[in-house]
């Protein structure tokens, strides 16, 4: 874990962009006082505009960009050098950096932050397929999980007791705050999952490409520990899969039911916790080059999401398949039954017996399905308000991904074509019906954040610009045009910010800095009034 450098001190300053406009009134004292007094608190009324603020980073490209539930902290991902970077920053009582901490390498983007709603925790989720949490005050590292699939999306329930991931692939799974432990996943979407948004009641609101919304109830419910589903790959003639071992150690584990034992190598051992040297048993295993002598550990947990064992594994790594960490062999294939869905790549397995009593019963945030929002346009972003009866959608024609046609056309400065289906709306959140719909942006519309009170919305795109609409107005109520593309627009949760992700024209000379990347705007309202979360 790294601090900020000197010089990322000094890029904070007043933006340059265009379309400046007259500072912000200061808020009223009363205003301040009641906006203070009580957790939930936000700002509501008619968004007059932006005034421009501060810039937290003007060389990189900022993939995504959250602010804490009391908006006191932001949070963003970047694209440094060799790796993915979080960085962390205070906004009250001071605007100051916190950490800016190497994640994962360069061809993994991070695309998804979340804070928790107590604010002591902070989520990311990326396309190495990993969760990690973080100690939302110092940046430091707490825990992490590598799932199956890419991450393209993170949110905390508001119980704070859970978070959800959505993958490429269009799966959306729940695990437990308190050890990342698998609680329950469907697969919604045939698309990359590009939203996930809750409401204070625990409604779920699931975006994709596939251009739905889904829309689930959330409850605790007792889990079924008996069976899960995982996805498989087939290498060099075996079926293999992923696994955890001591809740350290993730496992590429080959289903081999000839093998006479659990086997795992000596680095997926040493990574489990298992000092090999000091194993006391052992067990003979046929190799490629005869019999082995493997040492055993008794008495290991193994965790196939939410099928949990206890097994004995022998450490070898004459024994195991090439490219593979472990073997799942004949004393797991006694126990469990592998059934392959080949349709969805994927294995259920299944407990042939499992003991009565002696698994405790366990429970779980479950989903369960309750509506379906179709659209013409692919769905890039969702939001919610406060009271969790407005949405913020993008939308757009095409789906938002990067292609060689699109770079050349930047390249040259030409203008996407005008299309109805490239725009924001401000939707109802009981039954996905459009209130109110502006396209002004050409091309990918790639974010819409919702205000507190869900009056307005803040759209960003690959048009490199930036608006601010406001229900019931034509035209949008503010502007500003970035140096690139416009990746995350956010309110902060007490309406007082909007805090914008983007890419930059990056500069591989001087000091480097180019047009602003992350960057926080003030929010002015004509007559602002304070209403409160319930």
């Amino acid at each position: 874990m790294r601090t900020v450098a000197p010089r990322a001190l000094a890029v904070v300053g007043l933006l340059a962009l265009a379309g400046c406009e007259h500072a912000a009134p200061a808020l009223a004292p009363e205003i301040v006082s009641r906006l203070e007094s009580k957790p939930g608190a936000y700002l509501a009324g008619e968004v007059a505009g932006l005034d421009d603020s501060t810039v937290l980073d003007r060389k990189d490209f900022v993939w995504t960009l959250a602010f804490s539930p009391e908006s006191s902290r932001v949070a963003y991902s970047h694209l440094g050098a060799r790796e993915y970077q979080l960085a962390l920053w205070t906004l009250k009582p001071v605007l100051a950096p916190v950490v800016n901490a190497g994640v994962n390498p360069a061809e993994f983007d991070l695309e998804a932050l979340a804070f928790s709603p107590d604010g002591t925790l902070l989520a990311s989720a990326g396309w190495d397929g990993m969760v990690r949490l973080y100690d939302a005050v110092t940046g430091a590292q707490k825990a992490s999980l590598r799932t199956e699939e890419p991450l393209t999306t993170v949110a905390f329930h508001p119980a704070g007791r859970y978070l959800v991931v959505g993958s490429a692939l269009g799966l959306v799974t729940a695990l437990r705050v308190a050890d990342l432990g698998f609680s329950f996943e469907v697969r919604p979407h045939q698309d990359r999952v590009s939203a996930l948004a809750f409401a204070a009641d625990g409604t779920l609101y699931s975006g994709s490409w596939d251009k739905h919304i889904r829309v689930f109830d959330t409850r605790e419910e007792t889990l079924r520990r008996d069976q899960t589903r995982l996805r498989f790959e087939r290498r060099g003639g075996h079926a293999v899969v992923g696994g955890t071992v001591n809740g350290k150690s993730p496992v590429a584990f080959a289903l081999d039911a000839r093998t006479p034992a659990i086997v795992l190598g000596t680095q997926a051992a040493a990574a489990a916790g298992i000092d090999t040297a000091f194993l006391q048993d052992s067990v003979t295993l046929p190799s490629a080059l005869g019999s082995n002598l493997a040492r055993v550990a008794r008495g290991q947990h193994l965790r196939l999401k939410g099928l949990e064992l206890e097994v004995d594994v022998a450490v070898c790594d004459a024994c195991l398949p090439q490219n593979v960490a472990g073997v799942l062999g004949a004393p797991f294939s006694e126990r469990v039954d592998v059934a392959f869905d080949e349709s969805t790549g994927e294995v259920v397995l299944t407990l042939k017996a499992p003991a009565a009593g002696t698994q405790e019963e366990e429970r779980g945030l479950v989903f369960a399905p309750r509506a379906t929002f179709t659209y013409e346009a692919h769905v890039n972003d969702v939001t919610v308000d406060a009271a969790g009866k407005r949405l913020g959608v993008a939308l757009s024609e095409g789906k938002a991904e990067r292609t060689r046609t699109i770079y050349e056309r930047e390249k040259k400065g030409l203008v996407e074509p005008f299309s109805e289906q490239n725009a924001v709306a401000l939707v109802d959140a009981r039954n996905g019906q459009v209130l109110r719909k502006w396209t002004r942006h050409r091309g990918v519309v790639a974010t819409a954040g919702i205000s507190p009170d869900g009056r307005a919305l803040a759209s960003g795109g690959w048009d490199k610009q930036l608006y601010v609409w406001r229900d019931g107005a034509e035209n949008p109520v503010a502007e500003r045009t970035f140096g690139w593309s416009v990746r995350r627009v956010r309110f902060s949760p007490d309406g007082q910010w909007v805090g914008v992700a983007a890419w930059t024209p990056q500069k591989a000379t001087g000091n480097q800095e180019s047009e602003p990347a992350a960057a926080l705007f003030t929010v002015r309202y004509a007559a602002p009034t304070v209403e409160w979360r319930q």
